[in-house]
């Protein structure tokens, strides 16, 4: 039944194109067209001219299927445009028609460069990090980006975050006139460099650390393990743990606080009790540095209780339940 009634509209359109209409609407088609949007009409092909402004309006936004994709064209013939007319399912009739025997439709394009896309994302990492020593590289190329005509806007997102261990993600999004056409995924190898305390020299086990036996050292600190350090003031005073070679990173987990009560010395227990203060004599059962929880045994009444050193020679309990503690 189609193919019948689109045979008669190419015989309409073909009877009607050198002569007047009765109601006097032109359709007349360009041999060539830029369209823009998602299909072709008819306005864009044709100029369409005549007395009734409503029916040359429902002309005009006759769709005659889907445009070519942005910087393509496609050619239509005479036949092809009569067919496409007649699927329209609009009355053809008293109409003028001037057709060439061949149309170029041409969907007019705009082009962002891959480059262009990966500077956004570049962008987008650097805005991220307050710090200032990052290298940012990419991996891998990006592929230009050929959208539409209309006012191109590019967005971009970290989906999970700058990683300096393992490729950052970067997600742009390219839209044209509020109507996203693309979403570029693309990578990035961001490192972040800082100046980490590391030792001078070699220093042994128990040694007191002074800024002196200290340096700097610029470091990709993605590759450094969680509590390095980067000022020397907040290392000096510690005590190391175990023995550090010059130039080996200093970090929480090889220093603390120096010790202050060893274990057997005799210490100052206080105790608070309201707005009292009560204090006995207590022999440490461990070692503990200013701020630790350590053991210690009361020597009146042999209970072993936890109370937190405060000095070399005090330490407190930090909940009293009986007054024999």
């Amino acid at each position: 039944m189609l193919h019948k009634l689109s045979l008669l509209a190419l015989l309409t359109i073909c009877t009607f194109m050198n002569t007047a209409a009765a109601e006097g609407i032109t359709v007349t088609v360009a041999p060539s067209a830029r369209v823009e949007g998602a299909y072709i009409t008819l306005g864009q092909l044709a100029d369409i001219s005549g007395d009734d402004e409503k029916r040359v309006t429902g002309l005009r936004q006759l769709k005659l299927g889907s445009a070519p994709s942005p910087g393509n064209s496609m050619v239509l013939s005479k036949e092809t445009l009569g067919m496409r007319l007649a699927g329209a399912g609009s009355d053809l009739g008293g109409i003028a028609w001037y057709i060439p025997d061949t149309v170029t439709v041409t969907a007019p394009s705009q082009t962002i460069s891959g480059q262009a896309l990966l500077e956004k994302a570049v962008m987008t990492v650097r805005e991220q990090t307050s710090q200032g020593d990052i290298s940012i590289t990419p991996i891998g190329s990006v592929r230009d980006v050929v959208a539409p005509i209309g006012d191109m806007v590019l967005t971009s997102s970290l989906p999970y975050g700058i990683r300096y261990n393992s490729p950052t993600a970067v997600m742009v999004d390219v839209s044209v006139n509020g109507q996203t056409i693309s979403k570029i995924s693309m990578h990035l190898d961001v490192k972040l460099y800082q100046q980490v305390v590391v030792a001078a020299v070699q220093i042994s086990p128990g040694e007191i650390v002074t800024t002196e036996r200290l340096r700097y050292e610029r470091m990709d600190t993605g590759r450094l393990k969680l509590g390095y350090f980067t000022d020397v003031n907040k290392v000096q005073g510690l005590m190391t743990k175990r023995l550090l070679m010059p130039g080996a990173v200093v970090t929480d987990s090889v220093v603390s606080k120096p010790l202050l009560v060893k274990r057997g010395n005799m210490v100052t227990i206080l105790a608070r009790i309201g707005g009292m203060e009560v204090t006995a004599t207590g022999k440490a059962m461990q070692d503990g540095n200013e701020g630790q929880l350590i053991r210690v045994q009361n020597v009146n009444s042999a209970k072993i209780i936890s109370a937190k050193v405060l000095d070399a020679s005090t330490v407190q309990v930090l909940s009293y339940k009986s007054k024999a503690y």
